[in-house]
């Protein structure tokens, strides 16, 4: 399954390598991209991801997931 989440609080190429650190060590989750100019993370995941998940995987960082298609 193929996922696109918007993740507010991303300003520099260390804020995405960080959100990109966090969302693949999430269950599942591989082939994680960042476009930090448009503040999105795409991934691949084996499974179902929740806006939860994400969440979760950013609680300890200043970035937030505004949405997860």
């Amino acid at each position: 399954m193929n996922y696109q989440a918007k993740v507010e609080g991303m300003s520099c190429n260390g804020c995405a390598n960080s959100v990109k650190a966090a969302f693949s060590n999430v269950e599942g989750i591989s082939q994680v991209d960042i476009n930090l100019d448009e503040k999105e993370a795409t991934f691949e995941s084996s499974q179902a991801v929740t806006k939860q998940q994400l969440e979760n995987a950013l609680a300890d960082t200043s970035y937030t997931v505004e949405s997860l298609n």
